[in-house]
C-alpha cells in the first residue's frame, strides 16, 4: 500500500509538471492578465499513513494561508491549521517576509498549537537571506516548546544557487534539545525548477538525527533516531491567478520509542487576487 501511494504521487507530479509547459507566444498576454496581485490564499490537505498502524494510525492536516502583498517591502501572512491525530486540534501561525535591501531579505514566523501532544505549544523561526551575487547565503534560528516543557533551539546555515529556472540549496541545522542538552544534526539538499506565475517543481532529501529526552514516559528515556526523508512538490498555475498543488513524501524515523515510518500525499489549490 505504501509503495502504491508513493508511486501514484510521483507519477502525478511528473505528468502534471510536463503538462505545465506553456507556449512562448502567450507569455506576454499571460503576464498582462496576471498583473500584480495583492493577495494570495492557499488551501491544502495532507494525508499521512504511519507504521506501526496500531500505534499511530492515519493523520490528516488541513491548512489555509493568506498572504498580503500590498505593503512595501513586507509580505505578512496568517495561517490556520486543523489536525486530526488521535483527536482533532488546531494551530495558528503569523509571520512575514521582509525586504531590507536589494540584496537582503528575511522570513519570520510564530506558531501556537492546541493542547494535543502531537502539536508544539509554541514555535518561532527566523532566517536571513543574503544575495552575494553567485550565491545566496541562508542563516536561520529557531525555538520550539512542547506541552511537556521540552524545548529545542536550532541554528541553520547553507548556500543557495539560483540560475534562471534552476534552484539548488544545501542547509545544515544543529539542534540542542532540553532537558539533557541532546545535540542533533540535520542535512537537507533541495532542487527546484520553474518560474513564478507558471509552475514550480521541487524535490528535497534530508538525513539527520532526532535526539531528545522523552519526558512523557516514566522513567524519562533518551530518544536517538537516525532519520531519512524524501519529498517532492508541484505548484502549477492553470490560470494567471489560479492554480493547484500536489505533494508526496516519505519519512523513516527508525524503530523504538517515537519511531515510525510515514508516507504522505497532499493536494491543494491557490488563488491570487
Amino acid at each position: 500500500m505504501r509503495s502504491i501511494l508513493l508511486a501514484a504521487g510521483l507519477a502525478a507530479l511528473s505528468l502534471t509538471g510536463a503538462a505545465g509547459v506553456h507556449a512562448a507566444g502567450g507569455a506576454e498576454e499571460w503576464a498582462r492578465l496576471r498583473g500584480a496581485p495583492g493577495y494570495r490564499l492557499d488551501v491544502d490537505l495532507l494525508l499521512d499513513r504511519l507504521d506501526p498502524q496500531d500505534l499511530y494510525g492515519n493523520w490528516a492536516t488541513g491548512t489555509a494561508t493568506l498572504y498580503v502583498k500590498t505593503l512595501p517591502r513586507l509580505t505578512p501572512f496568517v495561517q490556520v491549521s486543523v489536525l486530526e491525530r488521535e483527536d482533532v486540534d488546531a494551530g495558528f501561525s503569523v509571520g512575514a517576509y521582509a525586504d531590507w535591501t536589494s540584496r537582503l531579505y528575511s522570513s519570520t514566523s510564530f506558531t501556537a498549537g492546541g493542547r494535543s501532544h502531537y502539536l508544539q505549544k509554541n514555535r518561532w523561526d527566523h532566517a536571513f537571506h543574503l544575495n552575494t551575487g553567485p550565491f545566496t547565503l541562508v542563516a536561520g534560528a529557531g525555538w520550539l516548546q512542547d506541552h511537556d516543557g521540552h524545548e529545542d533551539w536550532s541554528l541553520a546555515a547553507g548556500p543557495r544557487l539560483w540560475r534562471g529556472r534552476l534552484i539548488l540549496e544545501y542547509l545544515a541545522t544543529r539542534t540542542v534539545s532540553d532537558p539533557g542538552e541532546h545535540v542533533g544534526w540535520k542535512h537537507r539538499v533541495s532542487g527546484g525548477w520553474g518560474e513564478e506565475g507558471r509552475s514550480w517543481l521541487f524535490a528535497n532529501f534530508t538525513l539527520g538525527q532526532e535526539r531528545y529526552a522523552a519526558t512523557w514516559v516514566t522513567p524519562v528515556q533518551d530518544v536517538d533516531h537516525d532519520f531519512y526523508e524524501v519529498t517532492a512538490s508541484l505548484q502549477r498555475w492553470v490560470r494567471p491567478r489560479l492554480g493547484y498543488k500536489l505533494q508526496v513524501g516519505w519519512l523513516d524515523l527508525g524503530e523504538g520509542l517515537d519511531g515510525y515510518e510515514k508516507i504522505g500525499v497532499g493536494i491543494g489549490g491557490f488563488v491570487e487576487f
